[in-house]
């Protein structure tokens, strides 16, 4: 008796969801704890680096968008090598590049060095996001993508919290240097787990080589028990040629998806703008607002617990609801909270807001990279998701001199506040326009018609 064919891309979509998939979540969730913690940390501790180099906060906003310059050149230039290399290599490669720039941040003298470190360090950890959306996209059953997505994005959140901790029983007695302790310290353990415990994408094992035992080795975990030895691949008579950088990227604008990956684009500039300017929330609630550093960890515990919940959820209601529904609205409401952080502060219901805001804001942040991963197909789906995050990152480049004009000019947490809604409600309005002209299944990787 002949054995059975197994397509990997309909094998994939169709599995049940099983532990195989909870280790892809978990470790693709440390991996984003790790970018969490290490992509935040100069704003965190920024207020202590000003004081130790004596110069004004807003003097520091270079830095900042250094670091921004860094995460736009790996998305556009480092990221797409994993539709070459593979998802698992490039992560090993730019975990080892985050944990060395820290370690080398933590003996800079000098403002030029430490803006050099946070360039190199946003480079390696832009390309961590990217290809750890992608791989985890690939990975998952068609029924949970938006789910097993979001929830990896959600490991950022731990970051931050670990943040915030750091901020309230560290940063004081310690100085600055020990968040890059730390910063240095978590993706250098995190390396050997995703070396010897996380698979590579099957989808490109199967183009590659369609013989590779690895590839055996995936269909055999997920297949029911008993019947894994009974499959063959029906790829394996498909050997890709290595696709250029070039044929990679002009994939993405083929008929059909130009105007959808502009919108995209357009989204994630919107989105990253937002974040890029929120980089002074901290220096804002310190200094302008007047909450001791205490209350600062508080208020960054609250945002991150909210926007972790949020981006727990959203793939839940994204899978139930379809994107039209959720992502567009969870953008205006995170616009709506953020005039209300402006207008409450410093009282109870600023915290109430904030929260709110965090909850909305991170996850249709993460619906971004949801959609992002369920437009483009195998071939180039790193290329589709790091390019995203790169237009967004570009934007993000001029983000904290948007964030530092309400504190060049006095215009107080009001008018801080009312300037990080803007971008929010655009991205809303854009991402509405994108599921309009183009509407998408979360359950499938196809453009709806």
């Amino acid at each position: 008796m002949a054995r059975p064919t197994v397509d990997i891309d309909a094998f994939l979509d169709g599995v049940k969801f099983r532990p195989f998939h909870v280790k892809v979540m978990l470790i693709g969730a440390l991996a984003m704890l790790v970018d969490g913690f290490d992509l935040g940390v100069l704003s965190w501790v920024l207020p202590k680096i000003s004081d130790q180099f004596g110069v004004a906060r807003t003097s520091l906003t270079w830095v900042l968008s250094m670091q921004q310059v860094g995460m736009v050149l790996g998305a556009f230039l480092i990221a797409p090598f994993a539709d070459q290399i593979g998802r698992r290599t490039l992560l090993v490669l730019c975990l080892g590049g985050v944990a060395a720039t820290c370690f080398v941040t933590i003996f800079t003298d000098s403002i030029w060095a430490l803006a050099i470190c946070r360039l190199l360090t946003g480079m390696f950890a832009s390309s961590v996001i990217a290809n750890m959306v992608a791989l985890a996209s690939e990975l998952a059953p068609a029924r949970q993508r938006s789910t097993v997505v979001t929830v990896v994005l959600a490991g950022a959140m731990p970051g931050a919290l670990l943040g915030s901790a750091m901020q309230a029983f560290l940063l004081e007695p310690y100085g600055w240097h020990v968040a890059f302790w730390i910063g240095t310290a978590m993706p250098l353990l995190l390396v050997p787990i995703i070396y010897f415990l996380l698979p590579e994408s099957p989808k490109f094992l199967a183009a590659r080589n369609p013989d590779d035992p690895r590839l055996r080795a995936i269909v055999l975990a997920l297949m029911p028990e008993g019947e894994g030895e009974a499959v063959i691949l029906s790829q394996r008579e498909v050997r890709e040629k290595r696709p250029s950088s070039v044929s990679l990227v002009r994939d993405l604008f083929q008929p059909g998806l130009t105007l959808p990956t502009i919108l995209l684009w357009l989204s994630f500039v919107a989105s990253f703008g937002f974040i890029s300017a929120a980089l002074w929330k901290t220096t804002v609630f310190h200094d302008a607002i007047g909450l001791n550093w205490s209350q600062v960890g508080v208020t960054t515990a609250i945002g991150t617990a909210f926007g972790a919940t949020g981006m727990l959820t959203i793939g839940l209601m994204i899978d139930k609801f379809g994107f039209k529904a959720i992502v567009p609205t969870y953008f205006i409401v995170a616009a709506a909270a953020a005039i209300g952080m402006g207008l409450f502060a410093p009282g109870w219901g600023m915290f109430v807001a904030l929260a709110l805001n965090a909850l909305a804001q991170h996850a249709a942040h993460a619906g971004l990279a949801s959609i992002a991963s369920t437009l483009y197909p195998t071939r180039n789906r790193a290329t589709g998701v790091g390019w995203a995050y790169g237009a967004g990152r570009a934007a993000s480049i001029v983000g904290p001199w948007y964030g530092m004009l309400a504190l060049h000019y006095h215009w107080g947490a009001i008018g801080y506040f009312f300037l990080l809604a803007a971008p929010l409600a655009f991205a809303g309005a854009v991402i509405w326009m994108l599921l309009t002209l183009k509407p998408l299944d979360p359950a499938t990787r196809t453009v709806g018609h």
